[in-house]
């Protein structure tokens, strides 16, 4: 999965982001992309865990879960988004977060091949659609963390807007390209 987001248009990758080996288990990955890439409007951090089979739908969870567990203030209810890139539409929800003086604008979703959802259950009922008639299961979560900083609110949205437009055709790319047999 990695060669496919080494190069994102616009973007240079920094590093990639260490994800301990016990939340690579306790999510039951696959596969994923935990990088940080540094774009013209500042830096960015992009999240994909990857699963090749629907017996693991249960393992992502939204970043409400996950970030309040690490004792990360989430600062209002989740808001619901669509953009559109090239023929696709992407559903996705954006929550703010805050750790001491240290805040992020955070939009996800869920991936069941190339259909997006913001809701668990609704993503569960595409990988039954497309198992039935692609013959695939494989779905993926997907995460966008923008730093606000020093920086307002509008510039992180428009920092993580833009580099969702320049990932997502790899990541389409990726989903077409898989040969991985669903179970």
């Amino acid at each position: 999965m990695t060669p496919y987001f080494m190069q994102v248009d616009g973007y240079r990758v920094v590093n990639q982001a260490n994800l301990p080996e016990n939340a690579v288990e306790m999510l039951e990955l696959d596969d994923f992309i935990f990088m940080n890439y540094d774009g013209p409007e500042g830096r960015v951090n992009l999240y994909i865990g990857y699963y090749y089979t629907a017996d693991k739908a249960y393992a992502a969870h939204s970043p409400m879960v996950c970030y309040a567990a690490q004792g990360w203030k989430i600062a209002e209810k989740a808001k619901k988004h669509h953009l559109n890139v090239g023929s696709y539409e992407i559903q996705y929800e954006e929550i703010i977060t805050s750790y001491g003086n240290q805040a992020e604008l955070v939009l996800y979703w869920y991936q069941a091949d190339q259909l997006t959802e913001t809701n668990a259950y609704m993503n569960k009922l595409k990988m039954g659609y497309n198992k039935v008639t692609k013959d695939t299961a494989q779905h993926a979560f997907v995460r966008v963390a923008v730093p606000i900083g020093n920086g307002s609110y509008e510039n992180a949205k428009k920092s993580g807007v833009d580099f969702i437009r320049a990932f997502y055709p790899n990541l389409v790319e990726f989903i077409k390209s898989n040969t991985v047999e669903s179970l």
